[in-house]
């Protein structure tokens, strides 16, 4: 037996039989304690990187919609996003998370021609009444989709 390892004991090394019972060493209790810490450190970092990466994926403003028939409607011969559809989705984007955005609501003049740089401005309305102008545009359009985004 070594007598400045007060772990090991004849026949054998600490976790075998009894030896789990003597007290640790300062070497071994810094280690335990230092592996502690950087685990804890690691598991903050890595709770704030997911929490920052789903903050950034929900706080997007672009939108890709599919024009089907539920979606659309015709203005001045061009299909259109209806209004329902841009008020709606700019509504559940607007405020993702308590932390991103004010809640509102939102309503627009009209559709949203599905032609690339086609605008709109629509109004959103916060509890206490007050009014923000939400600047909406087209980025693309096909004859299939539209990506569409607003400014916060």
């Amino acid at each position: 037996m070594n007598p400045g390892r007060s772990a090991e004991v004849a026949g054998g090394t600490r976790g075998r039989g009894w030896s789990h019972f003597l007290p640790l060493t300062f070497q071994e209790y810094a280690m335990l304690s230092s592996k502690f810490v950087v685990g804890a450190i690691g598991g903050a970092a890595a709770v704030v990187a997911v929490g920052g990466l789903g903050t950034y994926l929900l706080s997007g403003t672009e939108s890709t919609t599919e024009l089907d028939q539920f979606s659309t409607v015709l203005v001045d011969g061009h299909t259109a996003l209806a209004a329902n559809i841009v008020e709606g989705r700019t509504e559940s984007r607007y405020h993702p998370l308590p932390w991103v955005g004010t809640k509102v609501s939102v309503t627009c003049p009209g559709a949203l021609k599905a032609v690339a740089g086609a605008t709109l401005t629509c109004v959103g309305k916060e509890s206490g009444g007050r009014t923000v102008d939400i600047p909406v545009s087209v980025v693309k359009a096909s004859a299939h989709s539209i990506t569409w985004k607003f400014e916060r």
